[in-house]
């Protein structure tokens, strides 16, 4: 069966595949702490996004898969060394050119796979500025979602973190277990803001991640697993797979996703 990984079609494949989505992952390359590898994000991102296309073409959806991106958006990394990452503006204009060679292919639904918190203001202006720059006739339905389904993985972690923590080193514990250095696993510090800023919490500001998390990462991961990680995966997996499918089952339309007929301004 035609799982709908692009990278391993064939184009007679590919043509006859006719598919109805596509789904774009978007992780990065930096720094996790000792324990974890530079390429945690795009292991998990790729991993996910396979295992939910793989499900979702088992019942039908035509979901076509692009390579996952390995390089994202990460400028408050820059204190450490090789943390790969483009601007913000070149992150927007590949994923708009993404877009558009999709469209041009006849895709009108398009799902990005947000892999890295550092992607996700990005991600949205370019939902933003492709919905501003695109005739409606031609306009593919763009969505993007969250890093793993998160409502669904955050009962199986008790010690949140918010970068190389339980969750990411159980992930990879149980993707990539050869590359993690499990003698180096400990828990890793994360600084608190200075005691005299209050409502600091209810503001945005890109952290600088070399004074956030000093080591690269940071939290406990006394609790992490392979088996852990396992189910984050394949929970993750199952959540977009439904998606994907409940996505592909409606035909695409000139305002979707809303029902077809209803017109704007329309008084009943």
């Amino acid at each position: 069966m035609n799982t709908g990984i692009l990278s391993e079609m064939t184009l007679p494949e590919v043509r006859a595949f006719a598919p109805e989505i596509v789904l774009l992952g978007v992780g990065s390359t930096e720094p996790h702490g000792p324990a974890l590898p530079y390429g945690a994000d795009y292991f998990e991102s790729d991993a996910l996004c396979r295992r939910a296309t793989e499900l979702a073409n088992q019942r039908g959806g035509r979901v076509l898969m692009y390579p996952t991106l390995p390089i994202g958006n990460n400028v408050n990394f820059k204190p450490f060394p090789f943390a790969c990452r483009v601007t913000v503006r070149t992150l927007m204009l590949m994923l708009l050119d993404v877009i558009q060679a999709v469209e041009e292919d006849g895709i009108r639904k398009v799902v990005l796979f947000d892999g890295h918190g550092g992607n996700t203001d990005a991600m949205r202006a370019t939902l933003r500025e492709h919905f501003d720059r695109t005739p409606i006739e031609r306009r593919s339905f763009v969505c993007m979602t969250p890093g793993i389904f998160a409502d669904r993985s955050k009962r199986l972690i008790e010690h949140p973190s918010p970068h190389g923590g339980e969750s990411e080193t159980s992930q990879m514990m149980y993707l990539r277990p050869e590359l993690v250095r499990n003698e180096h696993l400990r828990n890793l510090p994360i600084a608190e803001p200075d005691a005299g800023l209050v409502h600091l919490d209810q503001t945005y500001f890109v952290r600088p991640w070399d004074r956030f998390l000093p080591l690269g990462g940071g939290g406990v991961v006394e609790k992490a697993s392979a088996e852990r990680g396992r189910e984050i995966v394949e929970s993750g997996a199952a959540g977009l797979s439904e998606f994907l499918l409940s996505l592909a089952k409606v035909p695409w339309h000139p305002g979707f996703p809303y029902a077809a007929g209803q017109q704007a301004g329309k008084k009943e």
